[in-house]
């Protein structure tokens, strides 16, 4: 299992990152998390470390429905923003129709969307979930709180 320089196993990192900053409620946002429903799919969250971001891509993408998962967070070597982009837009490309949306972040990322950093620092982080899950929850939050007013 990869570690990170703290000596941390990356999927250990990835996991804390998930549960103490994605799910912590914050008062710049209206005491909702980052993530607001990263909580109830929590035990639907499989995590991944890989050296090879494409091949992991593949085999997540091809299993995310069968295996009854809403996401597959994948973290690995560090690698050039721009990198990480062309290849999540070449999944996006490829799995479009299959209900699949792939995201990104990582330590170099542009300004994230909310009024603070969150990005995580120890790898860059492509997660494959369910489109239909994503636009039924933006949906729920426009419709229900405020969350998207806190976008810069």
């Amino acid at each position: 299992m990869e570690k990170t320089s703290s000596g941390i196993p990356l999927k250990d990192k990835i996991d804390t990152y998930i549960r103490k900053v994605l799910m912590k409620p914050r008062k710049k946002i209206g005491n909702m998390p980052i993530c607001p429903f990263v909580k109830k799919y929590l035990d639907k969250i499989h995590i991944v470390v890989t050296e090879d971001y494409e091949k992991t891509l593949t085999t997540a993408c091809e299993l995310l429905h069968p295996l009854h998962l809403e996401a597959v967070v994948i973290g690995g070597p560090m690698m050039d923003y721009n990198k990480v982009r062309k290849i999540v837009k070449k999944f996006n490309k490829k799995y479009s129709n299959r209900d699949i949306d792939i995201l990104h972040m990582g330590p170099d990322s542009e300004e994230p969307p909310l009024p603070f950093d969150y990005n995580f620092k120890d790898s860059p982080l492509i997660i494959v979930q369910r489109t239909s899950t994503l636009e039924n929850a933006r949906k729920i939050l426009e419709k229900n709180t405020k969350y998207y007013d806190y976008y810069k």
